[in-house]
């Protein structure tokens, strides 16, 4: 699908030569003709992780509000702002915008994405020091261009990219006037991981307990499964799922996803940090990161919120109630729980989205395009940054 230019806007292309040399980070930076000056206040939106690139398709209208990053760069190009944007390492395209796929079969489909959009070999060297590095990058890009004031650059952050601004702010690599975090848990990676891989999936399956008996059988997880939008996603099926004989309960179900949670864990530390992640098998081949990337998941144990304890600009996070990746409720009892501990220099402002998820549209846990009014709300929290008013 060919998707056209902003409209009034002055677009420029940017390569960035990787430190460890083995690519060039591309994306661009929009000028917004419309409020025409010498120099501007600006966004940089700092990618979610995985397969990211600079327009962030996400979404499922089947419209190009799905590119949920440049949607949400015309918002800000319209209040004024120059925005940045930029591809992760190792990404060329999206399922979007990739070329026209000559085959339909859904296997065909899925391997010409990987062979048009994603560099195997790119992406085996992203790892938890690479994705600051690139972040890093971009920010020097961004606080140098002759027509931004470098003074005034407000990072927008998505899912795991706030991990990587924080952890740059932490370290004081980069400082911006402001943060706004979406979808980015509060708390640490490894808490995250063992959420989602053993609480989550055992109160998802415990849904399927049709009777209420407090027993999921063989017959409810064949009535449910087919027709899951989780389990078949994350590649757990029937060979995991069978229930004994008597049924799952929430404990014995529990305990059967920690046992897989703990040799999950223990074969990523007993593995190189170069390798691939995930293992590679099947008909072609996908990478998305380092086993280094993927290590992190378990041995991280800093909250996110906590790598901003010195940190005097602007920041909230903005977390969906139903976000199905970083539980709304979980992360905003945490960042509560955390901020009223006093160790903050400025506290976090925490908004909570009611009734949206991930990508902050309404009735949606992971997937785009945003509401609106989320993105009048990200317009307006930047216009207020830049005018001072969200200063203590």
């Amino acid at each position: 699908m060919t998707i056209p230019p902003l409209p009034n806007v002055k677009t420029e292309q940017f390569e960035i030569l990787t430190r460890d040399g083995r690519t060039w980070l591309r994306g661009q930076i929009d000028l917004p003709c419309l409020h025409p000056g010498p120099r501007y206040p600006a966004v940089l939106i700092a990618n979610g992780g995985w397969f990211m690139d600079r327009d962030g398709f996400m979404g499922s209208s089947g419209t190009e509000r799905d590119l949920v990053y440049r949607d949400l760069a015309k918002y800000f190009l319209s209040a004024g702002f120059a925005v940045v944007r930029y591809d992760n390492r190792g990404v060329r395209c999206n399922e979007m915008t990739m070329p026209d796929c000559p085959l339909g079969g859904e296997l065909e489909v899925s391997r010409h994405y990987l062979n048009a959009c994603i560099d195997a070999d790119v992406r085996q060297t992203v790892s938890v020091r690479t994705q600051m590095d690139d972040v890093e990058d971009v920010w020097n890009f961004t606080v140098n261009h002759v027509q931004v004031e470098a003074k005034r650059v407000v990072v927008w952050a998505h899912s795991e990219g706030g991990r990587n601004v924080g952890r740059l702010i932490s370290a004081k690599q980069i400082s911006p006037l402001g943060v706004l975090m979406v979808g980015t848990a509060t708390e640490s990676p490894a808490g995250l991981v063992r959420w989602q891989m053993v609480d989550r999936y055992a109160d998802h399956l415990m849904r399927w307990d049709d009777d209420g008996d407090g027993r999921v059988t063989h017959a409810d997880v064949n009535i449910h499964l087919p027709s899951d939008d989780l389990f078949p996603v994350v590649a757990i099926g029937f060979d995991i799922l069978t229930p004994p004989s008597d049924g799952w309960t929430f404990r014995t179900i529990h305990e059967h996803f920690s046992v897989i949670y703990e040799t999950t864990k223990a074969a990523a530390l007993n593995k190189p940090n170069d390798a691939p992640h995930p293992n590679q098998s099947g008909e072609f081949r996908m990478v998305a990161a380092s086993n280094n990337w993927w290590t992190q998941w378990f041995q991280d144990t800093k909250p996110l919120i906590d790598h901003f304890t010195e940190y005097r600009g602007h920041l909230s996070f903005h977390i969906g109630e139903i976000d199905s990746q970083s539980p709304g409720l979980r992360q905003l009892t945490f960042a509560e729980n955390r901020i009223n501990t006093g160790q903050f220099a400025r506290p976090p402002r925490l908004v909570f989205h009611k009734g949206r998820g991930h990508s902050l549209r309404s009735g949606e846990p992971a997937a785009g395009p945003m509401d609106e009014a989320a993105k009048v709300c990200m317009v307006k929290e930047i216009e207020e940054i830049l005018s001072g008013a969200g200063r203590e």
